[in-house]
């Protein structure tokens, strides 16, 4: 497998190449890190002050799988804020770093690195999980903490893993 990392504006070399060794190891996957883009400001909502992440998800290249990485507050619709979004069974995903950050690199990491598996997953055709898995869906960063990076047995079958 190939996973393209788009960088959506600027983003800290240490978070990517983390972000790059992660993913690598969740998939056994080839990681390929694109040249960075500026956000689409025809996606940003002044009302909100954030950027609406399906908007950004549809500028991304169709490329089976491209996973877009931006640094500002995005929301889906009827919801308040997302740390990602993806196309279920499709190919492309986006998370942002904005909500998951931390004093602490390694712990800002960590989330990333689970919000991007996470929502790869759903590019794979995984749907949110009930188990202890990185599939489970997370409305605050407290539940992004508590959830591992890995995949329950129920959803490594269902990838083949």
């Amino acid at each position: 497998m190939r996973i393209f990392i788009q960088m959506i504006g600027d983003l800290e070399e240490d978070l990517i190449f983390a972000l790059e060794e992660g993913l690598s190891e969740s998939f056994n996957a080839r990681i390929s890190i694109l040249a960075p883009i500026p956000p689409d400001i025809s996606c940003f909502n002044p009302l909100r002050n954030q950027f609406n992440s399906t908007c950004l998800l549809r500028k991304l290249k169709p490329v089976r799988v491209t996973l877009g990485i931006i640094d500002r507050d995005i929301y889906a619709d009827k919801m308040n804020f997302v740390f990602g979004e993806a196309e279920l069974n499709g190919c492309r995903a986006i998370v942002s770093i904005y909500r998951l950050r931390s004093i602490n690199s390694r712990v800002t990491e960590e989330r990333l690195i689970k919000e991007a598996v996470h929502e790869i997953g759903h590019v794979l055709g995984l749907k949110h999980c009930r188990n202890h898995c990185v599939m489970r869906f997370s409305n605050s960063v407290r539940e992004v903490d508590m959830k591992p990076v890995e995949f329950c047995a129920e959803c490594k079958k269902l990838l083949g893993f």
